[in-house]
C-alpha cells in the first residue's frame, strides 16, 4: 500500500512524513482520522535528494505473504486446534459439534488477534518510492 505524505523533517537516512489525505480519506467514515494530523517514519534507501516539504510517495517494506500469514495463520490454527481438540476431550462427539467448536476457536482466535494487533501495532517501515512534488 503506498501513502502520500509531505516530510517534516530528516535525521540521517530516517524522515519524518506527514501524511496527505488521499482519495480514500474522503469515503472514510472515522471523522478522528481526518481531523488528527498523522505522522510517521520512513527511510531513505533509495538515496534520494530529498528536502523538508516535499511531497513524497511511501511504501510499506513487509511483505504482502508475511502479512497475509500473519493475519490467517492463527484464525486457522484455532480452528483445526478446536476440532481435534474436541474429537480428544469428547471422544464420542460428533463431525457437526467438532466442527462447530473449531469454529468457535476460530472466532476466538480472530479476535484475539484483533485486539492484540489494535493494542500493539506491527512495527513496519515504510520508504520512499519517489518524489510527487517538490
Amino acid at each position: 500500500m503506498t501513502e502520500t505524505g509531505r516530510i517534516r523533517e530528516i535525521r540521517g537516512n530516517t524522515l519524518t512524513i506527514t501524511r496527505e489525505n488521499s482519495i480514500a480519506c474522503f469515503g472514510c467514515m472515522n471523522a478522528e482520522c481526518k481531523v488528527k494530523e498523522l505522522s510517521y517514519n520512513a527511510e531513505n534507501s533509495a538515496g534520494l535528494d530529498l528536502q523538508p516539504g516535499q511531497l513524497v510517495e511511501t511504501e510499506a517494506v513487509a511483505s504482502a505473504i508475511k502479512q497475509g500469514l500473519a493475519v490467517l495463520l492463527p484464525p486457522i490454527l484455532g480452528f483445526i486446534a478446536g476440532y481435534v481438540l474436541t474429537g480428544v476431550l469428547f471422544p464420542s462427539a460428533r463431525d457437526p459439534s467438532r466442527a462447530a467448536a473449531g469454529v468457535l476457536l476460530l472466532f476466538a482466535a480472530a479476535f484475539a488477534l484483533y485486539f492484540i494487533r489494535r493494542r500493539f501495532p506491527p512495527k513496519t517501515i515504510r520508504r520512499v518510492i519517489r518524489v510527487v512534488e517538490g
